[in-house]
């Protein structure tokens, strides 16, 4: 097994350190914080905009994991295991009855011959996992905030990683509670505390349709957010840290107004002050993650659709040109070869001429649930996934070509193993691209 992760450990490393080194004051108290930024020190607000660098990050509270040696393949056949699919086995059930349910799904991945599973471990705002930051999730035991009687994480990096499977844990950094669990959010929380914080309301927590969202404006919330990510690799042996692509929800001013409108004097438009954000937010996750354990990777799904990632202000390019943002990335290329908007091979060059001068290595995010699916936002690409066969073959023969290959990962589990999913279409071609992911 050859590893990602060698030749860029000694580098993550000093980057840490150098984010550590330039790291801002500490926050002072919430109604006396400033501004972190030149030119608006005397602003007066509640927490501190997120104007520095995101160097916020601190030495580990705890000592890094110095478990053994953590497992991350140069060719990478992944899976993403979402939210939904995980509470299937493990939503109040017991210990030996979840043990049972996941060891399934990893022999189904081994059988395939899937190296990598993407496992979410916080879908809204929750943990699936002993945290210090976050409440345990309402798909653990039924109940937001309920503690399970056993860690759904420790048991499936045990059985995850008897199998030579890695496991990279998959967070959504931003969303957080719907609007039906957000009040219930305990108050030893930072969540629940900004909830019932008429300052903070609105603020570091935003809300828009039925979601709650993470404002990643202020320090106070990059802060949460980084130590989300740090006490996970430095309290379980885990193979990385892994984003998607839920940045900003919305492009309406009225989600960040008021921190805007106490940042115009730096940023000359609102677009300019998300991207800066969501740049910030990355790099702390990043710099956390090494923090945590120095060994593990740090990765992110966005789009496959780069237009798109400009409009939720995602700075994909900054990430895969810029070191200390990324080790892979896995974007979602969701569409068809004949996809009006996005044809699939147009797409995938249009990554690659993007990463020419990056080390970053492209893990091609494919569709197995549009198999034999209508894609209505396709044009007249629409029953292509209806009429053609083999296309997700032709599509790993296709990324196989490019220079930053780096491996694929389907979405999703249910849709390669799960009976109620698995339709004969589907079967028929796992089969075809089945020899190529096992190398046959």
């Amino acid at each position: 097994m050859t590893s990602l992760k060698s030749s860029k450990k000694l580098l993550a490393l000093f980057m840490v350190l150098s984010f550590v080194f330039v790291s801002c004051s500490p926050n002072k108290a919430k109604d006396s914080s400033r501004r972190a930024s030149a030119g608006l020190e005397n602003a007066e607000n509640y927490g501190s905009l997120a104007f520095a660098d995101s160097s916020s990050a601190k030495t580990p509270e705890s000592a890094p994991n110095n478990s053994p040696d953590l497992i991350n393949y140069d060719e990478v056949v992944g899976v993403w295991i979402s939210y939904i699919e995980l509470s299937e086995i493990l939503t109040g059930k017991t210990e030996e009855q979840f043990r049972q349910g996941y060891r399934e799904m990893m022999d189904n991945c081994s059988s395939l011959g899937i190296n990598t599973v993407f496992v979410h471990l916080r879908p809204f705002g929750d943990a699936v996992y002993k945290s210090e930051h976050y409440p345990w999730s309402k798909y653990v035991t039924g109940k937001l905030g309920r503690e399970p009687a056993f860690d759904p994480l420790e048991v499936m990096l045990e059985e995850t990683h008897q199998r030579g499977i890695s496991f990279h844990g998959w967070l959504n950094p931003m969303r957080i509670q719907h609007n039906a669990d957000i009040a219930n959010v305990p108050k030893e929380y930072l969540i629940g505390q900004w909830y019932n914080d008429d300052h903070a309301k609105g603020r570091y927590i935003v809300e828009y349709g039925d979601n709650w969202y993470l404002n990643p404006a202020y320090n106070e919330v990059i802060e949460l957010i980084g130590k989300g990510a740090e006490e996970i690799t430095s309290r379980y042996n885990i193979d990385g840290i892994h984003i998607d692509d839920y940045f900003y929800p919305t492009t309406d001013n009225s989600f960040d107004a008021d921190s805007y409108s106490e940042s115009e004097s730096t940023f000359a438009s609102l677009s300019k002050f998300r991207r800066y954000n969501c740049n910030n937010m990355v790099r702390r996750l990043y710099s956390s993650a090494k923090l945590g354990n120095p060994d593990s990777l740090f990765g992110i799904s966005p789009s496959g659709n780069l237009e798109y990632n400009e409009r939720i202000y995602a700075d994909v390019e900054a990430w895969c040109k810029n070191i200390g943002y990324t080790d892979y990335m896995a974007p979602q290329f969701y569409f068809g070869f004949d996809n009006s908007e996005q044809p699939y091979t147009e797409c995938i060059n249009n990554w690659q001429k993007m990463l020419k001068t990056s080390d970053v290595k492209l893990i091609f995010g494919l569709a197995v649930y549009k198999i034999g699916a209508e894609d209505i936002w396709a044009g007249e690409g629409s029953q292509e996934w209806v009429t053609q066969k083999q296309i997700l073959l032709r599509q790993i023969q296709e990324a196989k070509k490019l220079d930053s290959y780096g491996g694929v990962v389907f979405y999703s589990y249910n849709y390669l193993f799960n009976p109620v999913h698995l339709s004969a279409a589907i079967q028929e071609e796992i089969e075809a691209f089945k020899p190529v992911i096992q190398g046959d």
